[in-house]
């Protein structure tokens, strides 16, 4: 198992302990941070089965990160991490908008929940209330029936216009395809 430490700008990724304490010295560890137990302190973080990063105070507001890791030098570890990075929500977020692109003519079952602007008597202010909305809809396809929703919501007069709706691929607009028209009217 190696190691990855940083220090401010300085970076590797070490195999041994020593190889560890010389890096941390050529980063700028102060010399004073070596005493018996910080190194206790560092071989029993090495040594144990967490492979959580772990933070390890110099001061208030200096420290050093080591993180343990299977990659052999400083390029597999970069190329993990960015290949980790890329991965599911990227996924997640290119599906959603493809599904909310995708044309399907029909009839939806969809909800939003938006800020609504109101009047607070007890406070004597104006603030926002988390306010669900549903409806059942023709629309041509998930975007447009979220489209047709907010439309609705701010042609009503009885909502203010401050009001603020959520966007169409977060988690507070939900949609339903109930029945497929194969012919539109």
């Amino acid at each position: 198992m190696n190691v990855y430490a940083r220090f401010y700008d300085g970076e590797a990724v070490v195999s041994t302990f020593d190889d560890l304490i010389d890096s941390l010295k050529d980063f700028g560890v102060p010399e004073t941070y070596f005493d018996d137990r910080h190194i206790d302190d560092l071989y029993e973080y090495i040594n144990s089965k967490n492979m959580h990063p772990k933070r390890f105070h110099i001061s208030s507001r200096q420290f050093f990160i080591l993180i343990k890791t299977t990659a052999a030098d400083m390029a597999e570890f970069k190329a993990n991490a960015k290949h980790k990075n890329e991965g599911s929500e990227n996924v997640k977020k290119n599906d959603r908008v493809s599904a909310l692109q995708e044309e399907k003519y029909g009839w939806y079952e969809a909800s939003l929940i938006f800020k609504r602007v109101i009047y607070s008597e007890r406070r004597a202010r104006y603030i926002y209330v988390d306010t669900p909305f549903s409806v059942r809809l023709k629309a041509n396809s998930p975007i447009d029936a979220y489209n047709r929703i907010v439309e609705h919501l701010q042609n009503r007069q009885d909502i203010d216009p401050r009001s603020q709706f959520p966007s169409a691929k977060g988690r507070c607009f939900e949609y339903k395809l109930l029945e497929e028209i194969k012919e539109k009217e």
